[in-house]
C-alpha cells in the first residue's frame, strides 16, 4: 500500500470538514453573542442584587 492516496472519500467523516454559508454563520455569530449577553446579563444582575442588598444593610446601621 506504499504510494497510495486517500481521495476525498475514503476519509473518515470526521475528517472531512463542514462549510458553512454566511448566513448560517452570521446566524451562529448572532445566537452566540444571545448567550454572551445572558450570561454577562444575569451576573451583572446577580452583582446589583448582592450591591443593593448590601447598601442597605448599611442604611439600616
Amino acid at each position: 500500500m506504499a504510494g497510495t492516496t486517500m481521495s476525498d472519500r475514503d476519509c473518515p467523516p470526521t475528517s472531512q470538514k463542514h462549510y458553512v454559508s454566511s448566513e448560517e454563520y452570521r446566524a451562529q455569530l448572532v445566537q452566540d453573542g444571545e448567550r454572551r449577553f445572558q450570561e454577562w446579563h444575569t451576573a451583572f444582575l446577580n452583582y446589583q442584587k448582592a450591591f443593593l442588598k448590601e447598601m442597605a444593610q448599611q442604611r439600616k446601621r
